[in-house]
């Protein structure tokens, strides 16, 4: 009887062990799956995302032509540049990268006639160049086509920090430093609130020759690529 009981028992013991054998597979067959489900998952999030940014540069692309066909068409509304910074800016403008990963055209030089000119491109030189920053229905047009195509909530910020860059001065100052006058770029800093500890320092780099060294009253110091600060006007850096 005893015996009978033992052999009992261990069967019974050998039944659990596979039945726990075979639970920790099943499980480990779930876990498998469920990571499969959730691979699957990110993947079509990741194409969703990538679809929905192409979708979004084609809708910016479509805002900025519609912002500077009236430009096309008439140079001197709302651009007026002032004479003394064309060598200056423009001169960097023409030179930058194009920016591909935007969907737009290259970069072209001011020789060439406005309709060859990138919307995007032209948009940051007339506010870096141009009167654009200071007239208030242009900004409340460009605004309106923002709007329009979906895009005001992240196109917004971007106008209002331009528009404060321009209320201080940094492009006035950013064209003095290119035309070489770090004396009046300071004098212009410092009117707009940015208290410098001397003149800007332009650095001697190759194939980086407008870097320059700024230094603050509060010990701090920064280098600033002049081309690559000029880009944050373009609206594509928006997607950045």
């Amino acid at each position: 009887m005893l015996e009978s009981l033992g052999a009992f028992a261990g069967g019974l013991a050998q039944g659990v062990r596979t039945g726990q054998d075979m639970k920790l597979r099943q499980q480990d067959a779930n876990r498998l799956k469920k990571a499969d489900e959730r691979e699957e998952e990110l993947q079509r999030a990741r194409i969703g995302k990538a679809d929905f940014n192409r979708e979004k540069r084609e809708r910016l692309r479509a805002a900025n032509d519609e912002i500077a066909a009236p430009w096309q068409q008439d140079e001197q509304k709302p651009f007026t540049p002032k004479q003394e910074r064309i060598t200056g800016l423009n001169t960097v403008l023409t030179k930058l990268p194009a920016v591909t990963d935007a969907g737009i055209g290259g970069l072209s030089s001011l020789s060439k006639p406005a309709i060859q000119i990138a919307s995007d491109e032209m948009i940051a030189r007339r506010m870096l160049t141009g009167n654009l920053l200071e007239d208030a229905d242009e900004l409340t047009r460009m605004a309106n086509i923002y709007k329009k195509h979906g895009l005001l909530e992240e196109m917004a910020p971007w106008m209002n920090k331009v528009y404060a860059a321009k209320k201080r001065g940094i492009p006035d100052a950013l064209n003095s430093l290119l035309t070489g006058n770090a004396r009046k770029a300071r004098e212009i800093l410092e009117k707009g609130g940015l208290a410098l500890a001397d003149d800007p320092l332009r650095l001697d780099s190759d194939g980086q020759p407008n870097v320059w060294r700024f230094r603050f009253m509060d010990g701090g110091e920064t280098e600033i690529d002049l081309k690559e600060f000029a880009r944050r006007f373009f609206p594509s850096q928006i997607q950045k």
